[in-house]
């Protein structure tokens, strides 16, 4: 597509801007203050949806420092687009661009990212490196146009400023690839959380990216979500699918037990102003992003009722779901590559909810195994686990010894995870270096030596939702 006017350039350029003007700097700051250039890593091992549709090319890219990251949808050819927006506190770029009903296909790419407002940046990343492939061919005219969205996956879940940026937005689109989309906690799903509806932190759970596939006739459908929902994932028998932080748990009950409970509990008495204003900054952490493909050609207006029928019905894989708290978008985009007068575009519409239901429940992803055989660490090595933590400003657990015991807690102005001030929990070893505790998350640490076998840090809940502390120099 040409430039339509200076305004659209500003739009699309401007995440690039916010983020580097921003308080938070940009992927340079990791936890403990120091600043280190940081490595996007593209890799798309794991789990992962293969599908058939080549004009549909997918890359991410992920920051494990913090770990947050980005992906992305890149069109070739380009696609028309269309967008619905539901959620109270979206956050999003170049959207208002597919509201002016356009029937060419001038949709380039489309960004999904973690990092608040701050992950818009990946966007304009994305579409940089998009005008340096096509300079470097001699296509300087054409100005890449890339919509976006972000979800929230700052702290209480990390505790650095970490985000995804231009840099990460670039190593995703380089990345991208036909025909493979990574699940779970993977990409812009790196860091995904749901269900906070129904309790504190604690019963967050872990989601992710998720994804599904059809083809009918000629005619090829697929959904792609980031699932950081204020509500919980419901399969279709109507039960939870994820209510503990512990794989060996018991099997979820019903969602309308869920919501009883919920219910019971927050109208039985009135929350205070400090209640409230708590209750409202945690529970405005949530999003889900989706985006539904087809190769169908479809005019503008009923790919836009494809997306508000494809929305409307995600409410009975997330529930509740569009809420005032959640920043839920939908993009729906046509490749425009084959007519299909058999599938009207209402069954187009049917058959492509069911798939984004399919690609909800494919975003949660399988929780680590956890070791509690307790094994014994003589008391001098024990020693030299104790001392204070940082894992960012306020952010502080603190490890004391009594004997051959080991004792946790959070010491700083914020809870770390199950870890609160206060309130001690016995970390239990299952390995010279790694250790369990029975508060409410049932979190895990791994204790960092360097090459002088000196303890420098540790790692909460090693793994893709890892965390890290650097051993304070007063410990």
């Amino acid at each position: 597509m040409r430039i339509r006017s200076p305004l659209l350039l500003l739009t699309l350029l401007l995440p690039c801007s916010l983020a580097a003007q921003s308080a938070l700097p940009s992927a340079r700051e990791v936890a403990g203050g120091g600043r280190a250039a940081l490595v996007p890593r593209t890799s798309i091992e794991g789990p992962a949806l293969e599908f058939d549709f080549p004009a549909v090319h997918i890359g991410i890219a992920e920051y494990d420092e913090g770990p947050t990251g980005a992906t992305v949808f890149y069109f070739p050819e380009g696609v028309k687009a269309a967008v619905d927006v539901r959620g109270g506190a979206p956050g999003t770029v170049a959207t208002d661009f597919l509201r002016l009903a356009y029937e060419s296909s001038f949709v380039d790419a489309i960004s999904f990212a973690g990092g608040s407002s701050y992950g818009l940046g990946a966007a304009g990343g994305v579409a940089l490196e998009i005008r340096d492939q096509r300079a470097a061919s001699g296509d300087w005219g054409a100005i890449p146009t890339v919509p976006g969205a972000i979800i929230f996956d700052l702290a209480p879940r990390r505790f650095n400023t970490i985000v995804p940026d231009e840099a990460l937005g670039r190593a995703a689109l380089r990345a991208a690839q036909p025909g493979r989309f990574p699940l779970g906690a993977r990409g812009a799903g790196r860091f995904a959380m749901q269900a906070g509806w129904f309790g504190d932190f604690h019963y967050r759970q872990h989601s992710g990216q998720g994804a599904a596939y059809r083809q009918v006739g000629p005619t090829k459908i697929a959904v792609f979500t980031v699932v950081n929902a204020l509500g919980a994932v419901v399969d279709r028998e109507g039960r939870v699918v994820r209510c503990s932080n512990d794989p060996a748990a018991a099997p979820c009950g019903p969602i309308a037990d869920y919501l009883a409970a919920a219910l019971e509990r927050k109208t039985r008495a009135l929350p205070t102003a400090s209640d409230s204003a708590s209750e409202m900054t945690a529970a405005t952490q949530n999003t889900t992003l989706t985006l539904v493909v087809v190769n169908q050609k479809l005019s503008f207006w009923a790919l836009q009722r494809l997306a508000v029928q494809v929305h409307t019905s995600m409410a009975r894989a997330i529930q509740p779901f569009h809420t005032e708290r959640d920043g839920d978008v939908l993009f729906a985009v046509s490749t425009g590559e084959v007519e299909n007068s058999a599938l009207v575009p209402e069954d187009l519409g049917a058959l492509a909810s069911e798939l984004a239901w399919d690609a909800v429940l494919s975003s949660v992803p399988e929780l680590p195994a956890v070791d509690r055989q307790v094994v014994r660490v003589e008391p001098r090595t024990l020693g030299a686990y104790a001392g204070e933590y940082e894992f960012g400003p306020g952010a502080l657990l603190t490890i004391r010894q009594e004997g051959d015991r080991l004792l946790a807690e959070a010491t700083g102005e914020r809870a770390v995870y199950g870890f609160h001030r206060g309130r001690q929990w016995e970390i239990s070893p299952t390995s010279q270096l790694d250790f369990f505790s029975e508060n409410p998350r049932g979190d895990r640490l791994r204790f960092v030596r360097d090459g002088r076998n000196r303890v420098t840090g540790l790692t909460l809940n090693p793994g893709p939702w890892g965390i890290s502390a650097r051993k304070t120099p007063r410990s």
